[in-house]
């Protein structure tokens, strides 16, 4: 467990790191996919260094929480805005794609507009988990309480009623999980349709019919590069 998260933990900042230097350092890199995968990269950077090692230790090893009160609640506030920039990222992503591939002759979406997008991205994802943040405290567990231990607590969000916090988890999952699915499963889906549904007009012919759909396919395939003139 410890080679693991370890592994993953330096994987992910160093690889996300790579990903946003290239894009950053590189003038030709500033295209409107791009921007959104560095915006995704600096979502898992976030993981890796806010939640993974620390739920490593907290939940895997100690059993509690030692780091303080603090950090519980940014912690357990950066999990959640991570999720949320990951998940509406790939989202804007994916609609990038079914405009450039069903809608070929519209304007392509431009930088400015690539900016705005991630900008309300960041504002949906610290918004919305807000209550995360004002409810993560520190409570020491009966396991710690039994054996007159009093500096040793677990971090977890203190509701008044269960039912808000069912209702505030549901609303998370629908938000973070259900929403973004729906949109990439459609987007995606009527990518693909497109991509290797359709049949050109006229009479068949293997040949060009093979190189038609293998055109298409490198479109999809190479859609990210379409803005690197703009």
């Amino acid at each position: 467990m410890y080679i693991m998260y370890i592994t993953i933990s330096l994987a992910a900042v160093g690889g996300n790191g790579i990903v946003c230097y290239i894009v950053l350092a590189y003038q030709r890199m500033r295209t409107v996919t791009n921007f959104f995968i560095v915006n995704l990269a600096i979502g898992d950077i976030l993981m890796a260094c806010l939640c993974i090692p620390f739920g490593f230790v907290s939940n895997l090893l100690l059993q509690y929480w030692p780091f303080g009160a603090v950090m519980c609640v940014v912690v357990s506030y950066a999990q959640a805005v991570s999720v949320f920039i990951s998940a509406y990222t790939l989202i804007a992503i994916s609609i990038d794609r079914y405009i450039a591939i069903l809608y070929p002759l519209r304007p392509r979406m431009t930088k400015l507009q690539a900016k705005l997008i991630i900008f309300l991205v960041w504002v949906v994802a610290l918004l919305t988990p807000l209550p995360t943040a004002v409810l993560s405290k520190l409570v020491q567990t009966p396991m710690w309480a039994q054996v007159n231990i009093t500096d040793r607590y677990t971090c977890t969000e203190l509701w008044e009623d269960n039912t808000q916090r069912y209702y505030y988890s549901m609303a998370l999952m629908i938000l973070q999980y259900f929403f973004p699915l729906t949109v990439l499963i459609y987007t995606y889906t009527r990518i693909a349709i497109v991509v290797w549904g359709k049949r050109p007009p006229g009479e068949a012919e293997d040949g060009r019919d093979q190189r038609m759909a293998a055109s298409k396919r490198k479109v999809f395939k190479s859609s990210s590069m379409f803005e690197s003139s703009q």
